[in-house]
């Protein structure tokens, strides 16, 4: 960070390389297209290099939880952008009126959504489930802190997390399933 911040580009190469394939991972998972995975990850890696240079990340030991949550909070600004630009989302594109109840609406399914999530998530059998998959994607926090209050390496880490998504993904559809 040091080197970025004294104008090293090659610093800011060695950056891009050793964090665009997490990157691009992280925004795949949220079912992303190549175009977009593309696009956002250009701009995560852009955002951070600036923000570095200017010194506003101050801990180098948390770059890679600053990098991940930058990439999915830039996902979730370009889903929702994406979304009220296209005029075939919108219920009726006459008008001022069309884009508030679309937006009425959206907030309306974001809601549902949220309720279905939480509710999926509490019903889930398994405590560490909930908590790893609440602090790491609902409160975005560090996975060196998570493993560290958890007693967990990083590669159990991993396998964990892989296994209570999927076990919340199977909980999830079921219940929108019978929700209809």
């Amino acid at each position: 960070m040091s080197r970025i911040q004294a104008g090293d580009l090659q610093a800011e190469d060695e950056l891009v390389r050793r964090y665009a394939r997490g990157v691009s991972v992280i925004i795949a998972r949220a079912g992303c297209d190549r175009g977009m995975i593309e696009d956002v990850c250009q701009d995560t890696l852009r955002i951070t290099i600036e923000k570095v240079r200017r010194g506003d990340v101050r801990e180098p030991d948390r770059l890679s939880g600053f990098i991940a949550s930058l990439a999915r909070n830039l996902v979730i600004t370009q889903f929702r952008g994406s979304s009220t630009r296209d005029p075939r989302l919108l219920p009726d594109s006459s008008g001022v009126d069309s884009m508030e109840s679309a937006s009425q609406l959206e907030r309306l399914l974001e809601e549902e959504q949220a309720q279905m999530v939480r509710k999926v998530l509490s019903e889930m059998s398994a405590e560490r489930d909930r908590q790893i998959l609440y602090r790491y994607y609902l409160a975005e926090e560090d996975k060196e802190r998570i493993c560290a209050d958890l007693g967990l390496t990083s590669l159990h880490f991993n396998r964990v997390l892989f296994r209570a998504r999927e076990r919340f993904r199977d909980l999830f559809l079921a219940a929108r399933e019978r929700a209809g």
